[in-house]
């Protein structure tokens, strides 16, 4: 989003109700690939659009999409 400080959507809880688990998935990490980054900033900016923050990060690189959610380890915890 123009003008907007990605950097300043990431920050703690503060029981706003507009505070957001950003999760990125990647099967196979390799150049020809969307790189994290990339999907940082797009879920930075779906975050900021409906003006949300992000409070921490669910990476799962190398895992497929076809894992349960409630069994990835970075993801699970959040939704336990």
């Amino acid at each position: 989003m123009r003008g907007t400080d990605l950097n300043a959507i990431e920050r703690p809880y503060d029981g706003s109700g507009k505070c957001l688990l950003g999760v990125r998935r990647l099967s196979r990490v390799k150049p020809a690939t969307s790189s994290p980054e990339r999907r940082r900033e797009n879920v930075l900016t779906a975050a900021a659009s409906v003006g949300a923050h992000i409070i921490g990060w669910a990476d799962a690189w190398e895992v497929s999409g076809a894992t349960d959610p409630v069994t990835r380890p970075s993801l699970g915890p959040w939704l336990r």
